[in-house]
Protein backbone atom coordinates (compact mmCIF):
# COMPACT_ATOMS: atom_id res chain seq x y z
CA UNK A 1 0.00 0.00 0.00
CA UNK A 2 1.66 3.14 -0.97
CA UNK A 3 1.30 6.13 1.16
CA UNK A 4 1.27 9.52 0.78
CA UNK A 5 3.82 13.01 0.37
CA UNK A 6 3.35 15.88 -1.73
CA UNK A 7 2.05 18.36 -4.13
CA UNK A 8 2.92 17.46 -8.37
CA UNK A 9 3.90 14.11 -7.51
CA UNK A 10 1.50 12.61 -9.71
CA UNK A 11 -0.40 11.07 -7.17
CA UNK A 12 -3.77 10.57 -8.74
CA UNK A 13 -2.81 9.49 -12.04
CA UNK A 14 -0.52 6.92 -10.23
CA UNK A 15 -3.79 5.65 -9.06
CA UNK A 16 -5.46 5.92 -12.12
CA UNK A 17 -2.70 3.70 -13.93
CA UNK A 18 -1.69 0.94 -11.19
CA UNK A 19 -4.96 -0.28 -11.53
CA UNK A 20 -4.54 -0.92 -15.17
CA UNK A 21 -1.55 -4.00 -15.31
CA UNK A 22 -4.11 -6.41 -14.23
CA UNK A 23 -6.80 -5.66 -17.14
CA UNK A 24 -6.32 -8.36 -19.02
CA UNK A 25 -8.39 -10.77 -16.56
CA UNK A 26 -11.33 -9.48 -17.92
CA UNK A 27 -14.59 -9.56 -16.46
CA UNK A 28 -12.68 -11.14 -12.84
CA UNK A 29 -10.90 -8.04 -12.23
CA UNK A 30 -12.64 -5.17 -11.03
CA UNK A 31 -11.61 -1.71 -9.39
CA UNK A 32 -12.94 0.99 -7.10
CA UNK A 33 -11.17 4.36 -6.26
CA UNK A 34 -12.84 6.50 -3.66
CA UNK A 35 -12.60 10.61 -3.15
CA UNK A 36 -14.20 11.79 -0.40
CA UNK A 37 -16.61 14.42 -2.02
CA UNK A 38 -18.58 14.58 -5.16
CA UNK A 39 -16.88 17.82 -6.64
CA UNK A 40 -13.65 15.91 -5.68
CA UNK A 41 -14.40 12.59 -7.51
CA UNK A 42 -15.40 14.98 -10.34
CA UNK A 43 -11.55 15.79 -10.56
CA UNK A 44 -10.73 12.44 -10.24
CA UNK A 45 -12.83 11.30 -13.18
CA UNK A 46 -12.12 14.00 -15.78
CA UNK A 47 -8.46 13.02 -15.27
CA UNK A 48 -9.45 9.22 -16.30
CA UNK A 49 -11.03 11.01 -19.23
CA UNK A 50 -8.18 11.86 -20.46
CA UNK A 51 -5.88 9.49 -20.14
CA UNK A 52 -7.70 6.09 -20.49
CA UNK A 53 -9.10 6.30 -24.25
CA UNK A 54 -5.75 7.12 -25.56
CA UNK A 55 -3.77 4.57 -23.37
CA UNK A 56 -6.92 2.07 -23.68
CA UNK A 57 -8.51 2.37 -26.84
CA UNK A 58 -12.22 0.50 -25.97
CA UNK A 59 -12.13 1.64 -22.48
CA UNK A 60 -16.11 3.34 -22.31
CA UNK A 61 -16.96 5.61 -19.75
CA UNK A 62 -20.64 5.11 -18.42
CA UNK A 63 -21.85 8.43 -16.39
CA UNK A 64 -24.92 6.66 -14.72
CA UNK A 65 -22.97 4.16 -13.32
CA UNK A 66 -19.42 6.60 -12.83
CA UNK A 67 -17.63 3.08 -14.27
CA UNK A 68 -15.03 2.29 -16.61
CA UNK A 69 -14.87 -0.49 -19.04
CA UNK A 70 -11.76 -2.05 -20.70
CA UNK A 71 -12.41 -3.91 -23.71
CA UNK A 72 -11.50 -7.19 -21.79
CA UNK A 73 -14.24 -6.70 -19.39
CA UNK A 74 -12.65 -5.66 -16.50
CA UNK A 75 -14.27 -2.46 -14.59
CA UNK A 76 -13.47 0.23 -12.24
CA UNK A 77 -15.86 2.14 -10.92
CA UNK A 78 -14.94 6.46 -9.49
CA UNK A 79 -17.21 6.29 -6.24
CA UNK A 80 -17.29 9.01 -3.09
CA UNK A 81 -17.34 7.98 0.87
CA UNK A 82 -18.72 11.33 2.53
CA UNK A 83 -19.35 9.56 6.01
CA UNK A 84 -18.03 6.44 7.72
CA UNK A 85 -21.45 5.13 7.68
CA UNK A 86 -21.29 4.59 3.46
CA UNK A 87 -18.70 2.17 2.91
CA UNK A 88 -21.60 -0.24 4.80
CA UNK A 89 -23.09 0.36 0.72
CA UNK A 90 -20.43 -2.08 -0.37
CA UNK A 91 -20.94 -4.73 2.28
CA UNK A 92 -20.15 -7.91 0.13
CA UNK A 93 -18.89 -6.40 -2.71
CA UNK A 94 -15.79 -8.07 -4.23
CA UNK A 95 -12.86 -5.78 -5.59
CA UNK A 96 -8.99 -6.86 -6.59
CA UNK A 97 -8.12 -2.84 -6.68
CA UNK A 98 -9.45 -0.25 -4.08
CA UNK A 99 -7.86 2.76 -3.85
CA UNK A 100 -8.48 6.01 -1.83
CA UNK A 101 -7.50 9.13 -3.50
CA UNK A 102 -5.89 11.71 -0.73
CA UNK A 103 -6.77 9.31 1.92
CA UNK A 104 -6.05 12.51 4.38
CA UNK A 105 -9.49 13.70 3.72
CA UNK A 106 -10.87 11.19 5.67
CA UNK A 107 -11.42 11.68 9.27
CA UNK A 108 -10.94 8.18 10.57
CA UNK A 109 -9.15 5.10 9.07
CA UNK A 110 -12.89 2.90 9.10
CA UNK A 111 -13.65 3.39 5.46
CA UNK A 112 -10.42 2.31 4.98
CA UNK A 113 -10.08 -0.57 6.99
CA UNK A 114 -13.52 -1.94 6.02
CA UNK A 115 -12.99 -2.17 2.50
CA UNK A 116 -10.34 -4.32 2.93
CA UNK A 117 -12.82 -6.86 3.70
CA UNK A 118 -13.80 -6.45 0.15
CA UNK A 119 -10.65 -7.29 -1.20
CA UNK A 120 -10.93 -11.02 -2.84
CA UNK A 121 -10.40 -12.81 -5.05
CA UNK A 122 -11.95 -16.53 -6.24
CA UNK A 123 -9.76 -16.32 -9.76
CA UNK A 124 -6.44 -15.82 -8.57
CA UNK A 125 -6.41 -12.48 -9.58
CA UNK A 126 -3.78 -10.24 -7.76
CA UNK A 127 -5.18 -8.18 -4.92
CA UNK A 128 -3.78 -5.07 -4.60
CA UNK A 129 -4.88 -1.62 -2.01
CA UNK A 130 -3.63 1.33 -2.59
CA UNK A 131 -4.02 5.14 -1.27
CA UNK A 132 -2.38 8.72 -1.66
CA UNK A 133 -2.39 11.87 -0.01
CA UNK A 134 -0.84 15.15 0.87
CA UNK A 135 0.15 16.25 4.75
CA UNK A 136 -2.51 18.27 6.46
CA UNK A 137 -6.14 17.42 6.34
CA UNK A 138 -8.98 15.93 9.31
CA UNK A 139 -7.17 12.08 8.73
CA UNK A 140 -3.99 14.03 8.98
CA UNK A 141 -3.00 12.13 12.44
CA UNK A 142 -4.14 8.87 11.62
CA UNK A 143 -2.64 8.36 8.41
CA UNK A 144 0.58 9.70 9.58
CA UNK A 145 0.43 7.14 12.49
CA UNK A 146 -0.20 4.25 9.62
CA UNK A 147 2.18 5.10 7.08
CA UNK A 148 4.68 7.70 8.30
CA UNK A 149 5.97 6.49 11.62
CA UNK A 150 5.62 2.73 11.16
CA UNK A 151 8.68 2.51 9.00
CA UNK A 152 11.29 4.62 7.26
CA UNK A 153 10.31 5.46 3.88
CA UNK A 154 10.17 2.58 1.03
CA UNK A 155 10.69 0.24 3.84
CA UNK A 156 7.94 -2.49 3.97
CA UNK A 157 6.25 -2.67 7.51
CA UNK A 158 4.70 -5.58 8.50
CA UNK A 159 1.68 -5.16 10.56
CA UNK A 160 2.02 -7.35 13.92
CA UNK A 161 -1.46 -8.36 13.84
CA UNK A 162 -2.66 -9.26 10.44
CA UNK A 163 0.59 -10.37 8.84
CA UNK A 164 -0.11 -7.42 5.62
CA UNK A 165 2.36 -5.83 4.72
CA UNK A 166 2.25 -1.83 3.75
CA UNK A 167 4.86 0.63 2.63
CA UNK A 168 5.10 4.35 2.12
CA UNK A 169 6.21 5.87 -1.76
CA UNK A 170 7.26 9.48 -1.03
CA UNK A 171 6.07 11.31 -4.40
CA UNK A 172 8.13 14.43 -4.71
CA UNK A 173 7.76 17.13 -7.28
CA UNK A 174 10.77 16.35 -9.41
CA UNK A 175 9.74 12.93 -9.89
CA UNK A 176 6.87 14.57 -11.76
CA UNK A 177 8.91 15.59 -14.85
CA UNK A 178 6.24 15.43 -17.48
CA UNK A 179 4.55 19.20 -14.76
CA UNK A 180 8.29 20.22 -14.52
CA UNK A 181 8.87 20.48 -18.27
CA UNK A 182 5.38 21.31 -19.24
CA UNK A 183 4.68 24.08 -15.88
CA UNK A 184 8.57 25.21 -14.76
CA UNK A 185 7.36 28.06 -12.83
CA UNK A 186 5.33 25.53 -10.44
CA UNK A 187 7.65 25.51 -7.60
CA UNK A 188 8.21 29.17 -7.86
CA UNK A 189 4.53 29.41 -7.14
CA UNK A 190 4.88 27.24 -3.93
CA UNK A 191 7.88 29.44 -3.00
CA UNK A 192 5.17 32.38 -2.80
CA UNK A 193 3.17 30.07 0.35
CA UNK A 194 3.84 30.42 3.75
CA UNK A 195 7.20 28.54 4.94
CA UNK A 196 4.98 25.65 6.53
CA UNK A 197 3.25 25.09 3.31
CA UNK A 198 5.86 25.60 1.23
CA UNK A 199 7.44 22.79 3.20
CA UNK A 200 4.65 20.65 3.74
CA UNK A 201 3.64 20.83 0.06
CA UNK A 202 7.48 20.85 -1.45
CA UNK A 203 9.07 18.31 0.69
CA UNK A 204 6.39 16.28 2.49
CA UNK A 205 6.82 17.43 5.84
CA UNK A 206 4.41 15.56 7.83
CA UNK A 207 5.32 17.76 11.22
CA UNK A 208 3.93 20.95 9.38
CA UNK A 209 0.89 20.93 7.26
CA UNK A 210 -1.78 23.10 5.66
CA UNK A 211 -4.37 23.27 7.92
CA UNK A 212 -2.84 22.95 11.08
CA UNK A 213 -4.79 24.49 13.82
CA UNK A 214 -1.40 25.42 15.98
CA UNK A 215 1.43 26.63 13.78
CA UNK A 216 2.89 28.00 16.60
CA UNK A 217 3.96 24.38 17.92
CA UNK A 218 7.67 23.78 18.54
CA UNK A 219 8.69 20.33 19.79
CA UNK A 220 12.14 22.05 20.69
CA UNK A 221 10.13 25.11 22.90
CA UNK A 222 7.44 23.39 24.01
CA UNK A 223 8.96 19.88 25.27
CA UNK A 224 10.96 19.48 28.41
CA UNK A 225 13.17 17.06 30.33
CA UNK A 226 11.27 16.25 33.40
CA UNK A 227 12.27 17.32 36.88
CA UNK A 228 11.55 16.64 40.29
CA UNK A 229 8.88 17.71 41.31
CA UNK A 230 8.47 19.46 45.47
CA UNK A 231 6.71 16.45 47.48
CA UNK A 232 4.28 19.24 48.37
CA UNK A 233 3.61 21.24 44.88
CA UNK A 234 -0.14 21.81 44.03
CA UNK A 235 -1.75 19.86 40.97
CA UNK A 236 -4.07 20.42 38.28
CA UNK A 237 -6.00 17.58 36.76
CA UNK A 238 -8.27 18.64 33.44
CA UNK A 239 -10.98 15.26 32.27
CA UNK A 240 -12.21 15.15 28.88
CA UNK A 241 -14.70 12.27 28.93
CA UNK A 242 -14.73 9.25 26.41
CA UNK A 243 -16.11 5.97 26.23
CA UNK A 244 -15.89 4.38 22.13
CA UNK A 245 -13.45 7.53 21.75
CA UNK A 246 -10.36 8.12 23.87
CA UNK A 247 -10.90 9.90 27.36
CA UNK A 248 -8.09 12.28 28.56
CA UNK A 249 -6.46 13.11 32.04
CA UNK A 250 -3.99 14.97 32.51
CA UNK A 251 -2.01 16.81 35.31
CA UNK A 252 -0.30 20.31 35.58
CA UNK A 253 1.85 22.06 37.62
CA UNK A 254 2.38 25.92 37.67
CA UNK A 255 5.84 27.36 37.55
CA UNK A 256 6.74 28.97 40.35
CA UNK A 257 8.85 31.60 38.61
CA UNK A 258 6.77 32.98 35.82
CA UNK A 259 3.72 31.11 35.76
CA UNK A 260 3.74 28.75 33.11
CA UNK A 261 1.77 25.61 32.91
CA UNK A 262 3.44 22.81 32.95
CA UNK A 263 1.60 19.45 31.84
CA UNK A 264 3.76 16.75 33.66
CA UNK A 265 1.21 13.49 34.01
CA UNK A 266 -0.65 12.46 31.36
CA UNK A 267 -3.56 8.92 30.80
CA UNK A 268 -4.81 8.29 27.61
CA UNK A 269 -7.91 5.99 27.25
CA UNK A 270 -7.07 4.91 23.67
CA UNK A 271 -6.62 1.48 21.93
CA UNK A 272 -3.33 2.33 20.34
CA UNK A 273 -5.82 3.13 17.15
CA UNK A 274 -5.61 6.66 16.04
CA UNK A 275 -9.00 8.16 17.79
CA UNK A 276 -10.54 4.80 19.27
CA UNK A 277 -11.11 4.65 23.18
CA UNK A 278 -10.83 1.59 25.97
CA UNK A 279 -14.52 1.61 26.82
CA UNK A 280 -13.89 2.30 30.81
CA UNK A 281 -16.76 2.72 33.34
CA UNK A 282 -16.39 5.96 35.01
CA UNK A 283 -16.01 3.96 38.14
CA UNK A 284 -13.07 2.18 36.26
CA UNK A 285 -11.37 5.56 35.48
CA UNK A 286 -12.03 6.97 39.03
CA UNK A 287 -10.27 3.91 40.47
CA UNK A 288 -7.52 4.57 37.46
CA UNK A 289 -6.83 7.89 38.89
CA UNK A 290 -6.95 7.03 42.18
CA UNK A 291 -4.12 4.47 41.81
CA UNK A 292 -2.03 6.84 39.37
CA UNK A 293 -2.23 9.82 42.11
CA UNK A 294 -1.41 6.75 44.95
CA UNK A 295 1.97 5.77 42.44
CA UNK A 296 3.12 9.38 41.65
CA UNK A 297 2.32 10.73 44.86
CA UNK A 298 0.16 13.21 44.41
CA UNK A 299 -2.16 14.17 47.22
CA UNK A 300 -5.36 13.33 45.68
CA UNK A 301 -6.92 15.58 48.52
CA UNK A 302 -5.56 18.79 47.27
CA UNK A 303 -5.80 18.41 43.24
CA UNK A 304 -8.02 20.97 41.90
CA UNK A 305 -9.92 19.32 39.04
CA UNK A 306 -11.61 20.29 35.58
CA UNK A 307 -14.15 18.36 33.64
CA UNK A 308 -16.06 19.19 30.33
CA UNK A 309 -19.53 20.33 30.82
CA UNK A 310 -20.77 16.71 29.90
CA UNK A 311 -19.54 14.97 32.88
CA UNK A 312 -21.99 16.84 34.88
CA UNK A 313 -25.41 15.44 32.72
CA UNK A 314 -26.69 13.05 34.21
CA UNK A 315 -27.15 9.46 32.34
CA UNK A 316 -29.67 6.96 31.39
CA UNK A 317 -30.22 4.41 34.41
CA UNK A 318 -30.02 1.04 32.04
CA UNK A 319 -30.72 -0.80 35.00
CA UNK A 320 -33.72 0.74 36.47
CA UNK A 321 -34.87 3.08 34.42
CA UNK A 322 -35.09 6.57 34.51
CA UNK A 323 -31.62 8.84 35.31
CA UNK A 324 -29.12 7.69 37.13
CA UNK A 325 -25.24 9.36 38.24
CA UNK A 326 -23.44 11.82 35.92
CA UNK A 327 -19.89 11.26 35.70
CA UNK A 328 -19.16 13.79 37.98
CA UNK A 329 -21.24 11.87 40.48
CA UNK A 330 -19.43 8.69 40.19
CA UNK A 331 -16.43 10.75 40.56
CA UNK A 332 -17.59 12.36 43.30
CA UNK A 333 -18.55 9.13 45.42
CA UNK A 334 -15.17 7.86 44.93
CA UNK A 335 -14.05 11.66 46.39
CA UNK A 336 -12.61 12.78 42.90
CA UNK A 337 -14.86 16.67 43.11
CA UNK A 338 -14.70 18.32 39.53
CA UNK A 339 -15.57 21.60 38.35
CA UNK A 340 -17.05 22.06 35.24
CA UNK A 341 -14.78 23.92 32.18
CA UNK A 342 -15.44 27.18 30.33
CA UNK A 343 -16.95 25.16 27.25
CA UNK A 344 -16.86 28.36 24.74
CA UNK A 345 -14.88 27.49 21.96
CA UNK A 346 -13.66 30.25 20.15
CA UNK A 347 -12.22 31.43 22.70
CA UNK A 348 -10.26 27.78 24.26
CA UNK A 349 -8.79 28.00 20.38
CA UNK A 350 -7.60 31.80 21.07
CA UNK A 351 -6.44 31.52 24.78
CA UNK A 352 -4.43 28.08 23.46
CA UNK A 353 -2.38 30.08 21.09
CA UNK A 354 -1.91 32.45 23.42
CA UNK A 355 -0.22 29.57 25.72
CA UNK A 356 1.54 28.08 22.74
CA UNK A 357 3.14 31.06 21.53
CA UNK A 358 6.54 31.46 21.81
CA UNK A 359 7.77 34.83 23.33
CA UNK A 360 11.06 36.32 24.95
CA UNK A 361 10.32 34.26 27.89
CA UNK A 362 9.42 31.03 25.84
CA UNK A 363 6.22 29.70 25.34
CA UNK A 364 3.14 29.46 28.25
CA UNK A 365 2.80 26.15 27.88
CA UNK A 366 5.49 23.16 28.44
CA UNK A 367 5.31 19.32 28.30
CA UNK A 368 7.54 16.85 29.95
CA UNK A 369 8.94 14.49 27.17
CA UNK A 370 6.99 11.53 28.62
CA UNK A 371 3.47 13.00 27.86
CA UNK A 372 3.63 11.03 24.66
CA UNK A 373 -0.19 11.74 23.32
CA UNK A 374 0.24 15.85 23.76
CA UNK A 375 2.94 15.27 22.32
CA UNK A 376 1.35 13.06 19.55
CA UNK A 377 -1.98 14.65 19.12
CA UNK A 378 -1.84 18.44 19.34
CA UNK A 379 0.56 19.42 16.62
CA UNK A 380 -1.91 16.93 14.39
CA UNK A 381 -4.92 19.24 15.35
CA UNK A 382 -6.42 20.84 11.60
CA UNK A 383 -8.60 23.84 11.31
CA UNK A 384 -12.30 23.27 10.83
CA UNK A 385 -13.02 24.25 7.09
CA UNK A 386 -16.34 25.26 7.62
CA UNK A 387 -15.30 27.51 11.22
CA UNK A 388 -11.73 28.77 10.96
CA UNK A 389 -12.21 29.99 14.30
CA UNK A 390 -12.39 26.55 15.60
CA UNK A 391 -10.80 22.94 15.91
CA UNK A 392 -11.75 19.92 13.26
CA UNK A 393 -13.90 18.01 15.99
CA UNK A 394 -13.75 15.34 13.67
CA UNK A 395 -9.77 14.89 14.61
CA UNK A 396 -8.46 13.69 17.45
CA UNK A 397 -9.18 16.54 19.54
CA UNK A 398 -9.43 14.70 23.37
CA UNK A 399 -5.97 15.75 24.34
CA UNK A 400 -6.67 19.88 23.30
CA UNK A 401 -10.37 19.52 25.04
CA UNK A 402 -8.63 18.77 28.02
CA UNK A 403 -5.47 20.96 28.20
CA UNK A 404 -8.09 23.78 27.48
CA UNK A 405 -10.04 22.86 30.77
CA UNK A 406 -6.83 24.64 32.70
CA UNK A 407 -6.00 27.46 29.88
CA UNK A 408 -9.39 28.45 30.35
CA UNK A 409 -9.95 28.22 34.23
CA UNK A 410 -10.74 31.76 35.92
CA UNK A 411 -8.27 33.42 38.22
CA UNK A 412 -9.95 32.06 41.06
CA UNK A 413 -9.35 28.97 40.63
CA UNK A 414 -5.82 29.07 40.95
CA UNK A 415 -5.20 32.27 43.26
CA UNK A 416 -3.23 32.21 46.06
CA UNK A 417 -1.86 28.47 45.20
CA UNK A 418 1.85 29.19 43.23
CA UNK A 419 3.56 31.81 45.04
CA UNK A 420 4.24 34.44 42.34
CA UNK A 421 1.70 33.59 40.27
CA UNK A 422 0.15 36.29 38.07
CA UNK A 423 -3.62 34.78 38.25
CA UNK A 424 -4.23 37.02 35.15
CA UNK A 425 -1.97 34.64 33.38
CA UNK A 426 -4.48 32.14 33.43
CA UNK A 427 -7.54 33.96 32.39
CA UNK A 428 -9.35 33.22 28.89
Amino acid sequence: MAGPDTKGGGKSDFLLIDYTPYIHYGQHYNGIIFRRSFPELEELISRSQQLYPQAFPGASYLEGKKTWTFKSGATLKMRFLETDSDVYHYTGHQYQYIAFDELTNWPTAFPYIFMHSCARSAQGVPIRIRASGNPGNVGHLWVKQRFIDAAPPLTPYQDEKTGLYRIFIPARLDDNTKLLEKDPQYENRLKSLPEALYNAYRWGRWDVFVGQAFSEWNPARHIIEPFEIPEHERYYMTFDAGFGRPFSLMWWIIDRDNGKLVLVREWYGWNGNANEGIRLSDSEIAEGILERERRWRINSNTVTRWAGQDCFSKKPNYMGGGQGPSTADVFQSYGIYMKPADADRHKKVRAFHDRLRVTDDGPGLVVFKGCEQFIRTVPALVIDKNDPEDIDTDGEDHIYDSACHIVMAKPDDVSGSVTGLDPDSLCA
